[in-house]
């Protein structure tokens, strides 16, 4: 042996080992004990949509290793998941799902570690209370597929579970204490399963060490009694949450907030929105500065923004929208320097925008409409390279829109209407060329519409109406869009000259030009828009509102 070489003598010992063992290298086929079980459980099922035709007992077909949804251990054979989940199907655009009942047989499969059934329609059944003997489970999925009533027990007895979710079913549980033997589960998604009765869910929580991912969006959860608040004081919650959502539940600040402070070194993502939340935004939300994402959205907060929101400076995405917030916007916002959301609109915020806004140099969504916001737009957002939606609508701002408004060329969604904006509108708009909704309407706007607005060949809405713009439209200023316009309003403005011909529009739905000074014969192409449902088309002239010719829209 001394003239072989290494490879030879490789080649040597892996001739050996599977001398020595000669089940080694062998295709793995599955345990006919749980491929029979398979077909019992197929049993009990309804296929509407051959899902499981590969489940069969044809000689060719016995491998139920190679069955739709099924995987075996490569060591063993012994059957370790099933993923069964429905799926959309491109060639008939609807979902295909298993619908019937789930068969006890599946108790054959004891190695079974991860099952997956959610998006099927189980036709209202109970979950069945038997799932809790497969011991070896580590993720069971049944989201949305259609269960009712309560959640056994019994799944408390799969201590190796690591992802339990059951959301989006018409289920119920009045007491949460099975999920304490839980004791290694990290993901856990109890969303729109009724907790009314589960007085306790609070304490069962705390009770899960291993526990990163809640969601508990819409579970009527009751408020935590004040004896299970765990004391800020004498040390925090040994959970390490990572991820928490309790939106559309009803708190109150007393109950919920103590509690939630125990994650404030955690958490990554909080989601309060639709919660009937009251009261202030505590200062101690400062301190949760690891917090990423964080929906306040849609209660009834008031009072002022704290400034201690600047320290949470590894925020991404903050919605404070739709509450009842008062006082202005504090200049620290500047500082979360990691933003790419903010949304501050439908409060009652007023003062003038800080010009801190313009630090958030990776701000992608800026939203502070529907407040009491005044005086000018600080020219920091123009320089907001990033931005792709902007919204100030719904304010009491001034000033003028300058040239640098240009820069914004990433911008698709741009809404300064219903303030009172003076000045012309910049020729560098044409620069934004990724357009797709302007919206300058009810403001003081004048001079003439500029022809760089051919450029937007995106652009789905345009409105311009109640202004003082003036001058006559080129034959062709929106004609780059003729495949994507849907709304074109220009009404109550000053415009002269003849109607755009407007030719290939095909995706137009409503087209305002009343209320200007246009003249002429309306073309016939727009009567050609097939999609046109509404057209107001009223034309001033020495008598005021003669209409020179009627179209008919077939509406």
């Amino acid at each position: 042996m001394a003239g072989w070489s290494f490879q030879d003598l490789l080649s040597f010992l892996v001739l050996l080992l599977l001398c020595a063992k000669p089940g080694l290298g062998k295709v793995t086929r599955c345990i006919e004990r749980e491929r029979q079980a398979l077909l019992h459980f197929k049993h009990g099922l309804v296929d509407d949509h051959g899902l499981l035709s590969s489940w069969g007992d044809e000689h060719d077909n016995r491998d139920c290793c190679q069955w739709r949804g099924v995987q075996c251990s490569n060591q063993s054979g012994h059957i370790i998941i099933l993923h069964l989940q429905a799926s959309w199907s491109k060639n008939t655009h609807q979902y295909q799902y298993l619908r019937g009942k789930i068969s006890p047989s599946l108790l054959e499969l004891e190695h079974l570690t991860h099952l997956d059934l959610s998006h099927n329609n189980f036709e209202w059944r109970d979950i069945p209370p038997f799932l809790g003997s497969l011991s070896r489970m580590q993720n069971l999925n049944l989201s949305c597929a259609h269960f009712a009533r309560t959640i056994p027990t019994q799944l408390g007895n799969l201590s190796n579970l690591l992802s339990l979710d059951l959301s989006d079913n018409y289920l119920n549980s009045g007491n949460l204490e099975w999920l304490s033997r839980l004791s290694s589960l990290r993901h856990l998604d109890l969303s729109y399963v009724n907790l009314s009765e589960a007085i306790h869910w609070s304490q069962a929580i705390n009770e899960l060490p291993s526990l990163i991912h809640l969601n508990l969006q819409y579970c009527n959860l009751p408020p935590i009694p004040s004896l299970t608040i765990p004391s800020l004081s004498h040390g925090n919650s040994s959970v390490p949450l990572v991820f928490l959502c309790l939106s559309e539940n009803h708190w109150t600040i007393s109950s919920i907030y103590p509690w939630l402070f125990n994650f404030s070194t955690t958490l990554l993502h909080l989601d309060f929105s639709m919660g009937g939340l009251n009261g202030s935004i505590p200062d101690a939300f400062g301190n949760m500065n690891s917090l990423e994402y964080l929906d306040l959205s849609s209660n009834t907060l008031d009072g002022e923004i704290p400034d201690a929101i600047g320290d949470m400076g590894s925020l991404a995405y903050l919605d404070l929208s739709n509450n009842q917030l008062r006082g202005s916007i504090p200049d620290t916002v500047g500082k979360m320097v990691l933003l790419s959301h903010l949304d501050f609109s439908f409060n009652q915020l007023q003062g003038s925008i800080p010009d801190t806004v313009g630090k958030m140099a990776l701000l992608s969504h800026l939203d502070l409409s529907r407040n009491q916001l005044q005086g000018s737009i600080p020219d920091t957002i123009w320089n907001m390279v990033l931005l792709s939606h902007l919204d100030l609508s719904d304010n009491q701002l001034q000033g003028s829109i300058p040239d640098t408004v240009g820069k914004m060329v990433l911008i698709s969604h741009l809404h300064l209407s219903r303030n009172q904006l003076q000045g012309s509108i910049p020729d560098t708009f044409g620069n934004m060329v990724s357009l797709e909704k302007l919206s300058l309407s009810e403001n003081h706007l004048q001079g003439e519409i500029p022809k760089s607005l051919s450029n937007l060949c995106n652009l789905q809405a345009l409105e311009l109406d109640r202004n003082n713009l003036s001058g006559q439209l080129a034959p062709d200023f929106v004609a780059c869009a003729n495949d994507t316009l849907e709304t074109l309003s220009l009404s109550d403005n000053q415009l002269s000259g003849l109607v755009p011909t407007l030719i290939g529009f095909s995706s137009l739905t409503e087209l305002h030009l009343d209320l200007n000074q246009l003249n002429g014969t309306l073309p016939e192409s727009i009567g050609q828009t097939s999609t046109l449902v509404l057209a107001i088309l009223a034309w001033l002239n020495a008598n005021r509102c003669v209409l020179h010719s009627m179209i008919d829209f077939g509406m």
